[in-house]
């Protein structure tokens, strides 16, 4: 049985370009491809590690080590939200209200945008409190996610000929 492989293309901003060059030489790797799949790799034991309830820490000594707390890694599993579910999408991964064809992050960026709380955001989408106030939590840990959602809409809008730059002046 020969094995198979699946071709993984995407585009890449010259920031991410960077990004996985530096990635690349600090991990010695021979390709961009290892550099990616050894932080893959690190990242799943660490994933594990914060699944099992552990903590890490960094320092040159265990007297001198404080607590490395990484967001991305120890926000809720989708199953802890109690106001926020996962959608079937194509390409997004961010989390949904529930019971509402509307993502989190809409709510927590038109919060963002017109400064306001979670108090005036419940009153604004007519959703509970303690759904606005786990929304921001949600979105607070989740920037890398949200941004990187945006940055792959704009992109796909670009690609349909969409000028975004001519309707956000508009």
């Amino acid at each position: 049985m020969t094995a198979t492989t699946k071709r993984a293309n995407f585009d890449l901003s010259p920031e991410q370009e960077e990004l996985l060059a530096n990635l690349r030489a600090q991990l010695a790797a021979s390709s961009t491809k290892e550099a990616v799949l050894k932080a893959a790799q690190l990242t799943a034991v660490l994933l594990e590690e914060v699944r099992q309830g552990n903590r890490l820490f960094v320092g040159k000594t265990p007297t001198t080590a404080v607590r490395l707390a990484i967001p991305e890694l120890e926000a809720r599993a989708p199953g802890q939200w109690r106001w926020l579910v996962e959608r079937p999408h194509p390409w997004r991964r961010q989390l949904w209200v529930k019971g509402r064809k509307l993502l989190a992050s809409a709510v927590w960026l038109d919060a963002l945008t017109n400064d306001m709380g979670a108090r005036e955001a419940a009153q604004n989408w007519d959703l509970p409190l303690e759904a606005c106030e786990e929304i921001f939590a949600y979105c607070e840990a989740n920037k890398a996610l949200i941004e990187s959602e945006a940055s792959e809409e704009r992109q796909r809008l670009k690609q349909a000929n969409v000028d975004v730059e001519a309707r956000a002046q508009g």
